[in-house]
């Protein structure tokens, strides 16, 4: 078996410098043989590095990738993209970048495949066994699901896996610091490269090298922190002491590093989490600072039953419902375990047969691993939508309320984004941008804050001819004949944002539109689908199903 690793310093390649424009040297530890292990080196080739725009382009070279990819399941990650600098906002990405610690590296053009996403490029990016590693890689992730619906999984920042070899290495923690503080490297990081148009009909040599760079990297900052870790000692001798390393056990630690790091932004690290809860011992119980949801103290479902006045069982409940109807003299206690309550009214509904969703007992697990130590809510039709529905599929929405670990919670969340995506386009219901958006920047406004700014931090610098023209811009719009320092202090700090009267909420719109059509119940069910498609539950309550129609359902107060 052909084993090795390829490790780049500064002390190896002689130049501090060799990310600053063509990929030009590295040293490539391969080919260690059974017998007799050598390190060979050679110099790096644009041969390594691959344009993709086709999905054709993507499968000439992805048998090469899964070869890069059999022992050292890790690519580097980025992406590119254009941003209008006037409004702030970003167009779609343009430009992924995927490189493995071998030396290959892959630039897909995302803005030319017409939306045609090779299945099998999603496939990679989903699997949670093949790290993609990078800076801020989770928003890069987050910016592939809204794009383009790709759910990415197996996000490692290399900030925390810095933390996991402490004192051993000083930089900030941007991608260029950490290149500079691990690697001995500088990067190339000049703005109009930067800020090019990655969605040009054909890229330049220097876009062509500084993406490359970019994705490449990240991977060799990986290696070099899990070498360091395998290693010890100093790392600038590390690179000598090469000769003997197993892949496969390079490998396995890597994953043991990884560990409690995957998928976690970098200002949800689990070292920051347990630092903020040991200095706050007043904040409550169970529930994680960062998350969007927090872990329940307590079961969700307490199994209560509620019984119509002739015995009939009608529901189950959560036990603070049970003694509502106790408390205000409703129902009566007829059984303390379970907790029973016979109502005193004849409810306005009775179920149809036994066999009812409703009536089943559930356990407090996890509906898709089993957990039964930490879970959360999920609401399998998520709640931007869902307060959108008519009062009757609103009273009866606990069948779409199953309880999720943390994990399965974010791995499902992941998928709820591509759904998000689906609908946003077939309903022209835009997330977060266009008419999607509360508020739009007002261009004229801009031009007044711009000229504040001007004036008050560059005057030495701009024509005579330039600075009568802002400031008479400032004058005419305040009404005043001179400017004071309180006045441009105003117009620098003046909210160039104005409320968009075509703002319409995305998940209103996309409701309004299926009960539009009447179909409300296959919105419903689409999403129960998706979820059972992408989850895959193993422990889903009694009777809980995709078809499930809150018609037949009648209420029990």
């Amino acid at each position: 078996m052909e084993r090795g690793v390829r490790v780049l310093t500064a002390a190896v390649l002689g130049s501090a410098s060799v990310y600053a424009g063509v990929l030009t040297f590295r040293q490539l530890y391969k080919h260690f043989k059974t017998q007799a292990r050598k390190c060979q080196s050679r110099k790096r080739t644009n041969q390594n590095i691959h344009l993709i725009s086709t999905a054709k382009d993507w499968q000439d070279q992805q048998k090469t990738l899964q070869e890069h990819l059999k022992v050292m399941k890790v690519v580097g990650l980025d992406c590119e993209w254009v941003s209008d600098h006037s409004t702030g906002h970003r167009s779609q990405v343009a430009l992924l970048q995927l490189a493995t610690t071998s030396g290959l590296c892959l630039l897909v053009r995302l803005c030319h495949m017409g939306g045609m996403i090779p299945q099998t490029l999603k496939d990679l990016l989903a699997d949670p066994s093949i790290l993609k590693v990078g800076v801020a890689v989770k928003d890069d992730g987050k910016k592939l699901a809204k794009d383009y619906g790709m759910v990415v999984q197996g996000c490692v920042d290399l900030r925390h896996l810095l933390t996991r070899v402490r004192h051993k290495y000083k930089c900030d923690s941007s991608l260029q610091g950490l290149a500079e503080g691990i690697l001995g490297v500088t990067m190339d990081k000049r703005r109009e490269i930067r800020c090019s148009n990655w969605e040009a009909d054909t890229l330049s040599v220097d876009q062509v090298h500084y993406a490359a760079a970019d994705g490449q990297v990240g991977v060799d900052i990986f290696t070099k922190l899990v070498l360091t870790k395998l290693k010890g000692g100093d790392p600038g001798d590390l690179v000598w002491n090469m000769e003997e390393v197993d892949l496969e056990e390079v490998w396995r630690l890597a994953r043991a590093m990884c560990q409690g790091i995957v998928d976690i932004g970098h200002r949800q690290s689990g070292t920051q989490r347990r630092t903020q809860s040991s200095a706050k011992q007043t904040e409550k119980p169970g529930i994680e600072k960062g998350r969007a949801y927090s872990a329940r103290a307590r079961p969700l479902y307490h199994n209560c039953q509620l019984q119509a006045p002739d015995g009939q069982p009608l529901c189950t409940c959560d036990i603070r419902k049970a003694e509502w109807y106790i408390e205000k003299q409703l129902g009566d206690k007829v059984c303390e375990r379970p907790l029973t309550v016979r109502l005193r009214f004849e409810p306005s509904g009775r179920p149809e047969s036994e066999h009812n969703y409703y009536l089943q007992e559930k356990e407090n697990v996890c509906v898709v691993c089993g957990n039964n130590n930490t879970y959360t809510r999920k609401f399998v039709v998520p709640q931007e939508y869902l307060k959108y529905f008519p009062p009757l599929l609103k009273d009866h929405r606990s069948h779409d309320v199953l309880l999720l670990c943390p994990p399965c919670h974010q791995v499902s969340s992941n998928h709820d984004a591509v759904l998000r995506q689906e609908l946003a386009v077939e309903c022209d219901a835009p997330i977060d941008s266009g008419l999607g958006c509360r508020s739009v920047q007002n261009q004229d406004l801009m031009k007044i804050r711009s000229a504040a700014k001007a004036l008050k931090l560059s005057r030495p610098q701009i024509p005579e001819a330039r600075v009568i023209v802002l400031e008479k811009t400032l004058m005419d719009y305040y009404g005043v004949t001179s400017l004071t320092d309180d006045l441009l202090e105003t117009a620098i700090n003046m909210d160039t944002r104005i409320f968009n009267s075509d703002y319409m909420p995305h998940g209103k719109k996309v409701v309004e539109q299926f009960k539009q059509k009447g179909k409300l119940w296959d919105f419903e069910r689409r999403w129960r689908k998706s979820f059972v498609d992408t989850m895959k539950p193993k422990f889903l309550p009694p009777l809980w199903s995709i078809e499930h129609h809150h018609n037949g359902v009648l209420s029990t107060h």
